[in-house]
C-alpha cells in the first residue's frame, strides 16, 4: 500500500467512528431529557395534587359540615400556584367539590 492510500483510509475510519460515536451521544443525551422531562412532568402532577388536597382539607375543616358556609365557588394561591374550586348540587341534597390546581404555572 502507497502511504497516501494509508492515510486516506485511516481518515475515512476516523470519520466513521467520530459519526458512529456522535449518533450514540446524541441518543444517549435524548433518553436522558426524555427521563428529565418525565420525571419533571411527575413532581408538577404530584404537587399539583397535594395543593388541590391541602385546600380542600383546609376548606372542609373551615365548613364543619355546615352548609351554609359554603360558597358556590372559590380560590387562592398556595406556593405561587392557584387552586379553585366549584360546588355542585343543591343545598339540601348531595355535593359535589370539584377542586382543581394547574400544574403548569
Amino acid at each position: 500500500m502507497t502511504p497516501r492510500l494509508r492515510k486516506g483510509m485511516v481518515l475515512l475510519q476516523t470519520l466513521v467512528l467520530s459519526v458512529i460515536l456522535s449518533m450514540i451521544a446524541v441518543m444517549v443525551m435524548k433518553w436522558v431529557l426524555g427521563r428529565y422531562m418525565l420525571a419533571a412532568r411527575n413532581v408538577r402532577s404530584n404537587e399539583a395534587k397535594v395543593h388541590s388536597q391541602g385546600y380542600s382539607s383546609q376548606q372542609f375543616t373551615t365548613w364543619n359540615f355546615n352548609l351554609t358556609l359554603v360558597t358556590s365557588n372559590g380560590g387562592t394561591t398556595m406556593d405561587t400556584k392557584s387552586v379553585r374550586y366549584v360546588t355542585e348540587g343543591g343545598s339540601s341534597g348531595m355535593r359535589r367539590f370539584l377542586i382543581s390546581s394547574d400544574e403548569d404555572q
